[in-house]
């Protein structure tokens, strides 16, 4: 089976998890969506964007019409499951209809320092200390993220769906 991962990613989060999975699947291409390759089964990575894939990756969708697809993806708030099967399934509303989404990892990502700053800001605000305080807090915990195990995780979803 031909297989193709795509990604759009703001970060390198992403980017990070779609070349491990590359690497970890013999003969898969790897590109940025826009210049994704071919395949019987694209994986396809994307950042979270408020709640969504971002406006670039979209723009990238309407190529994926009759394919199987295999989504995955960082977002740099929550760590639920339930948060994250949201995500995914805001992202798959995406897709073409004749589209048929086999599966989906999302797991944390690190966020850059602008939104530290917003969060110690909303940290020093009485009228959204508490918010504040949670958000430093979802930020500190996502600074680690993507990892290795992450990157395990994902790969292990994908030769599943493999039956590998």
């Amino acid at each position: 089976m031909k297989l193709a991962v795509w990604y759009d990613s703001a970060t390198g989060n992403t980017e990070y998890l779609a070349r491990q999975l590359a690497e970890a699947l013999p003969g898969a291409s790897c590109a940025p969506a826009e210049r994704g390759e071919d395949g019987e089964l694209i994986c396809l990575g994307f950042w979270t964007d408020k709640g969504t894939c971002s406006d670039r990756l979209k723009a990238q969708l309407p190529r994926l019409a009759g394919k199987r697809v295999f989504l995955f993806g960082t977002a740099g708030f929550g760590g639920s499951e339930e948060y994250f099967s949201a995500i995914a399934r805001r992202v798959a509303a995406e897709l073409p209809e004749d589209c048929r989404v086999e599966g989906w990892y999302l797991c944390p990502g690190r966020m850059g320092e602008g939104v530290r700053r917003r969060y110690e800001a909303m940290a020093r605000d009485p009228a959204t200390r508490e918010q504040g305080e949670r958000m430093l807090e979802n930020f500190r915990a996502a600074q680690s993220h993507p990892d290795e195990a992450d990157a395990r995780a994902l790969i292990q979803r994908v030769r599943e769906l493999l039956g590998e």
